[in-house]
C-alpha cells in the first residue's frame, strides 16, 4: 500500500544519500602521523626507565647522609657558630640598621623632594613671567654686536692696509757702576 508520493520520498532520499560521497571506515592517515605517535610512545616508556633508574641511584646515595649528619654537625660545630657571629656582626645588623634608617627617614625624603621640584616649577614659571613682562614693556634689542674700540696702532693699520705714522717710544738704559 504505498502511495504515490511515498515512493517519491523514497527515491529522493536514497538518489540524495547517492549523491553525497561516504566517508570511507577507514581513513588513511600520512605516514609521519603514525611515527610521530610511535616516537612519542617510546620517548616517554624511555623517560619512564631512565627517571626510576636516577631515582635509584640518588636514594642510595642519599641514604648514608643522615648517618653521618649530627657527627658532622658536632664536629662543625665551632665553625658554625663563628660564621654565624661574623654574618651577624658584619652583614644582618648594618643591613637592618640601613632598613631602619631607610624606612623612617623616606617621608622627610619625599617631602623635601617634592619641596625641590615645586620650588623649582614656580622658579621657572616666575622666570618666564618675568622675561614676557619684561618683553612687553620694553621693545627688544638690537641684535647687532658691540662695536669694538680701535686703539691708535690699529687705527693706524686699518686706513688703507699701511701704517701711517708709528708712534716712537722712549728707551732709556741705565749702566750700573
Amino acid at each position: 500500500m504505498s502511495s504515490s508520493t511515498a515512493t517519491v520520498f523514497i527515491q529522493a532520499a536514497h538518489t540524495a544519500q547517492a549523491a553525497i560521497p561516504a566517508a570511507s571506515p577507514t581513513s588513511t592517515s600520512p605516514p609521519i602521523v603514525e611515527v610521530a605517535r610511535v616516537a612519542s610512545h617510546l620517548i616517554s616508556i624511555a623517560s619512564t626507565y631512565i627517571l626510576r633508574g636516577l631515582s635509584a641511584i640518588i636514594r642510595s646515595i642519599i641514604v648514608p647522609l643522615p648517618f653521618l649528619y649530627k657527627p658532622l654537625l658536632y664536629l662543625l660545630g665551632p665553625v658554625i657558630v663563628f660564621a654565624q657571629v661574623l654574618l651577624d656582626i658584619f652583614i644582618f645588623t648594618p643591613y637592618g640598621i640601613t632598613v631602619t634608617l631607610a624606612r623612617n627617614v623616606y617621608p622627610i625624603y619625599v617631602f623635601v623632594g617634592v619641596a625641590c621640584l615645586c620650588a623649582g616649577l614656580i622658579g621657572y614659571l616666575a622666570r618666564a613671567v618675568a622675561a614676557g613682562l619684561t618683553y612687553a614693556i620694553f621693545s627688544p634689542r638690537s641684535r647687532l654686536p658691540p662695536k669694538k674700540r680701535e686703539t691708535t696702532l690699529e687705527r693706524n693699520y686699518t686706513q688703507n692696509g699701511t701704517p701711517k705714522t708709528r708712534l716712537r717710544k722712549r728707551v732709556s738704559i741705565k749702566e750700573e757702576q
